[in-house]
């Protein structure tokens, strides 16, 4: 049985939601037993600073110091408990010490399986307007439909203020869903992605009649393959 290192705090709300759904599936398999996971919790604040400013260097030491302490506390394999610092993917798995498991991989998988060739991407900023989660998927052969700026903004405010702090308003969930419709009416999208791994405490499948994909369960699926692996 594999250990698991995750690189949490990105933000607190979302680890915890990463932990309890990794128990959970876990135990579906042992019952009687829980995951080796070890966490290394980091400053989702900061972090989001360096990301906003494109602190790419820095950003990398940070990860990749918290990578190296999963790896000397025993972890074989790491994940990072967000969608944002994906945008040094390619740069932090070169240096990690152990393996480093993409959230994009998975969430390219279940949208070809699908078969849907066009989804709308809700995250941060960083992660909307950024090109790392469109060229990924363009790769697959799957269009990314991102929200017009006015739209970003009010996202990003959610997430920033709200989701981030374990804030979930009914008000915001509304104004999510109506982003969402609008983006249906004009660019016929086929499924949302959620971005955010703060965006599933607001945002369910039975919320919307599109196909949502919950970025933090496709993620648990692939951690939980590679520790039974």
């Amino acid at each position: 049985m594999k250990k698991l290192g995750l690189v949490g705090g990105m933000g607190p709300v979302s680890t915890i939601d990463y932990y309890q759904r990794l128990v959970a599936g876990f135990q579906k398999k042992y019952p009687a037993a829980c995951p080796p996971i070890i966490i290394d919790s980091l400053d989702v604040f900061k972090l989001l600073k360096l990301e906003e400013a494109n602190q790419r260097t820095q950003l990398i030491k940070i990860l990749q110091a918290s990578l190296t302490n999963l790896a000397a506390a025993g972890a074989q394999y790491a994940a990072l408990t967000a969608n944002t610092p994906h945008m040094i993917f390619s740069e932090l798995a070169a240096v990690s010490p152990i393996p480093l498991i993409s959230i994009l991989d998975p969430v390219c998988q279940a949208i070809h399986q699908k078969g849907q060739k066009k989804v709308a991407l809700l995250g941060t900023k960083m992660t909307m307007e950024l090109p790392f989660y469109s060229q990924k998927l363009a790769a697959a052969g799957i269009e990314a439909v991102i929200p017009q700026p006015e739209q970003i903004t009010v996202i990003q405010q959610i997430i920033a203020t709200e989701l981030e702090r374990g804030i979930v308003k009914p008000e915001s969930k509304q104004t999510l869903l109506k982003i969402i419709a609008n983006l249906t009416q004009e660019y016929n999208i086929e499924g949302v992605i959620l971005g955010c791994t703060e965006l599933p405490l607001i945002l369910k499948q039975a919320d919307c009649q599109l196909t949502i994909y919950d970025t933090v369960e496709l993620h648990i699926n692939q951690l939980l393959k590679q520790m039974f692996n």
